[in-house]
């Protein structure tokens, strides 16, 4: 089903009041499809959701065309049938031949195209020369205060009030006449089987103050049955009173409706806030469990801080150590070194010990022998020679 925005209407969607409102300009463009012995052909351009086109149609043969591909799709699966075609394409540019058409209607399409325009020229294009264009919009100066604080339709791109829209279709169409339209409340009479209407309309005929605009233009003078009447639609809803006895009984429905609802959803709620307070609950033991951890991450990374600062000293002192052992290193090879020098001395002094021992020995034993020779002997006692110690000659023996 398509959607109602507020501005397309869609029969199953809106009250009853809105639909009569858009339906009751189908019912007044019958009276313009004429008596003819020909068959009649209607466009019904800007067809929204297809209900009017379908009111149209009958003895006629109807088209119905809007730009939206979903309103389109909606009108053919609802509305479609014999006789009746839905095709889609915008106002400003119609796909269609020239002077084929006996009707063409417009309602509520205008205020919402930027090349309006181009509306009543392509419509005046495709109507056959003595076809009759039925376009309505909403009294611009009305709307406007209609809305109040709602402000400007955003759906609209330009509207009109009782004097522009006389002057903008007279340029185009040399024969205009303009109703205005107004949602009246009315009294009936009404027999069982009625033979025909009498209609007493008294009320105000202002443009001013009107709720929208209809016109029928043509390139021919305008001939129907309501040419110069005041046409009213009775729909099947105009009981008043009816209707409100059973609109107020289905807003009583509505009220249980929304009594239930509003039951489960004060339930609802309620087992929401006790599943709030209890996630609150464990959101407050996860925030001071996270700040225990939080705390205890602080104390870890202060140690870790501690562990390298500790470290950074352990490597200085590491390094000042392992430049002592290089030093005590290079000490212990001079030492290894100058040791292994001073052995080679002493060995070479050991040797030149032995050899002075073995000279000194030499020495005394021929010291010996020159002290036992007789000579010497002779020569000591006359004091010529030095006088040997014992020891001196015990030594060399």
């Amino acid at each position: 089903m398509a959607e109602f925005t507020g501005e397309r209407v869609i029969p199953e969607l809106v009250d009853a009041d809105l639909l009569n409102e858009h339906l009751a300009r189908y019912r007044f463009a019958k009276h313009f499809m004429g008596a003819t012995q020909h068959s009649v052909h209607i466009l019904d351009a800007g067809c929204g959701s297809g209900y009017g086109t379908a009111e149209l149609a009958g003895t006629a043969s109807v088209t119905g065309m809007d730009i939206a591909a979903e309103a389109v799709g909606h009108a053919r699966l609802r509305y479609g049938g014999e006789g009746v075609r839905f095709v889609q394409a915008g106002c400003e540019a119609l796909p269609f031949a020239s002077a084929i058409f006996d009707l063409v209607t417009a309602f509520e399409v205008i205020e919402h195209l930027d090349r309006w325009q181009d509306l009543l020229a392509e419509a005046n294009r495709v109507l056959k020369p003595s076809g009759v264009l039925l376009v309505s919009t909403p009294n611009r100066d009305y709307y406007a205060e209609s809305r109040g604080a709602a402000g400007p339709n955003p759906f609209h791109r330009h509207e009109f009030d009782y004097e522009e829209f006389r002057q903008t279709l007279g340029a185009v169409f040399p024969h205009v006449r303009i109703w205005t339209q107004n949602h009246a409340e009315a009294i009936v009479f009404s027999p069982e089987h009625p033979a025909r209407a009498a209609l007493e309309a008294s009320g105000s005929n202002d443009p001013a103050g009107a709720h929208f605009y209809l016109a029928a233009c043509s390139q021919s003078p305008i001939v129907a049955n309501v040419a110069n009447d005041v046409f009213a639609w009775v729909p099947s809803s105009a009981n008043v009173l009816r209707e409100r006895e059973r609109h107020i009984a289905k807003l009583n429905g509505e009220l249980e409706k929304k009594d239930a609802w509003l039951q489960r959803t004060l339930e609802d709620h309620s087992e929401l806030q006790r599943r709030h307070e209890a996630l609150t609950a464990e959101l407050e033991r996860q925030n001071n469990w996270g700040a225990e951890l939080d705390r205890e991450v602080m104390a870890r990374r202060a140690r870790i801080v501690e562990l390298q600062n500790e470290l950074q000293i352990r490597l200085v002192w590491t390094g000042d150590l392992e430049s002592q052992i290089e030093r005590a290193r290079i000490e212990m090879e001079r030492l290894r070194a100058e040791s292994e020098r001073l052995e080679a001395m002493v060995g070479e002094r050991t040797l030149w010990a032995e050899r002075l021992n073995e000279e000194i020995a030499e020495y005394r034993r021929e010291l010996h022998r020159i002290g036992s020779s007789g000579w010497f002997r002779a020569g000591a006692k006359l004091g010529l020679v030095p006088q040997l110690r014992d020891d001196q000659l015990r030594d060399g023996q």
